[in-house]
């Protein structure tokens, strides 16, 4: 008979074989391992979180008064190219606690001096002439030899730089400028061309010249905006010194085509240039509209310029002053206002456009890019930092 053998004995648990822990072995999370919040640690961050409330906003309200008021930026304008603060004036200045204006773009310097200088330039004279009626545009007429040129006198030698003169010298010479006949250095600047005002029939013919020139109006337009852009590089220290001959000489330049459109302009009732007719006539009314562009305020008139050539004028002029280029008329910008003002008491309230290119009035603000602005965030985040991390 078959005998089983005995059951295995149960093994003891040291006996036990142990398992070990791999990479694909399923584990199941301990919720011992992750931390709690106690009631303290609760009360902590809330309080934190109250005071960053309250403190971000007050320490972005005192940076931002104290940057305007006590702050006060004299001392940084003394390092300022444009600076009109000297070493000197820091205790006059620093006892000022009005708001500090921004300074003004360097661009705009020019510009500023250059306008503001127009009341010193040379008046454009006019012949008296006995009332004439003014010709009619003439046909392919003969033109003088030499054609009136600008500067045609003996040019100034008080400049400031030599580079400025030997540009007048150049320029005065250059085919560039000769053959386009600028009216709007014409006007007030070459002898032979005011004088022949007393002959009205070789004003006619001067005046057709000036709209008639070899080269094309473009190409015209090209080479002033050259000259003037030399000018302005050669002749720097003397526009900065309000040279007459400098200024003026820009003026003229960037007034270019609006004056060539402006003495170019026809009665078509007369069939005659409106220009030709300011000078025909005994009252000089008209004929002062012509120098707006280049910076001749118009003095007191009478109701003489009252007439459709005025009007289309300034029609012209606001137009421009509307325009993409408005910014390079200085002349005119300085001028047109008053000149509007006054043809509108004499002609009538709707006889010119009286508005103008008109500058921002608005207070000079405080940006967050400025240095109090800069410091207020960099705190903000400190403060903000310091009181969530404690």
């Amino acid at each position: 008979m078959f005998t089983p053998p005995p059951s295995p004995l149960p093994f003891k648990s040291s006996e036990l074989p142990k398992l070990e822990m791999t990479n694909d072995t399923p584990t199941h999370a301990n919720p011992s391992a992750f931390p709690t919040h106690s009631y303290q640690s609760k009360q902590q961050y809330t309080l934190t979180l109250r005071w960053t409330i309250i403190l971000v906003p007050i320490a972005l309200i005192a940076i931002g008064v104290s940057t305007q008021f006590f702050i006060h930026p004299t001392a940084f304008d003394a390092f300022s190219p444009t600076s009109i603060y000297g070493w000197k004036s820091w205790t006059k200045s620093l006892n000022d606690w009005s708001l500090h204006e921004r300074h003004k773009p360097t661009a705009n310097l020019l510009r500023l001096a250059v306008v503001s200088h127009t009341s010193a330039l040379p008046i454009i004279k006019r012949s008296t002439p006995s009332a004439t009626s003014a010709p009619t545009i003439p046909i392919n007429p003969t033109l003088p030899t030499p054609f009136p040129q600008p500067y045609d006198t003996t040019l100034s030698s008080h400049f400031s730089t030599t580079s400025c003169y030997n540009f007048f010298l150049n320029m005065t010479q250059t085919d560039a400028l000769r053959s386009c006949r600028p009216f709007s250095l014409l006007l007030t600047h070459s002898q032979a061309f005011i004088q022949v005002q007393d002959d009205i029939n070789a004003t006619n013919t001067d005046i057709w010249g000036t709209c008639n020139t070899a080269p094309s109006p473009n190409q015209c337009d090209l080479n002033m905006a050259w000259f003037a852009s030399s000018l302005r590089s050669s002749c720097a220290t003397d526009l900065s010194n309000q040279n007459l001959l400098a200024v003026s000489a820009l003026i003229g330049l960037q007034a270019f085509d609006l004056m060539r459109q402006a003495a170019c302009s026809v009665d078509p009732v007369a069939n005659a240039y409106c220009y030709v007719e300011a000078v025909a006539s005994s009252d000089p009314s008209s004929y002062y509209f012509y120098q707006l562009p280049l910076g001749q305020t118009v003095p007191q008139i009478t109701s003489g310029a009252c007439n459709s050539c005025t009007k289309s004028l300034m029609s012209m002029y606001w137009a421009a002053l509307s325009s993409a280029n408005a910014t390079s008329l200085t002349g005119l910008q300085a001028t047109y206002g008053d000149a509007a003002t006054k043809l509108n008491n004499v002609c009538g309230s709707l006889y010119a456009q009286s508005t103008t290119v008109a500058s921002s009035s608005a207070p000079p603000s405080v940006e967050l890019t400025s240095v109090g602005g800069a410091w207020a965030v960099l705190l903000a985040v400190g403060i903000l930092s310091t009181l969530m991390s404690s």
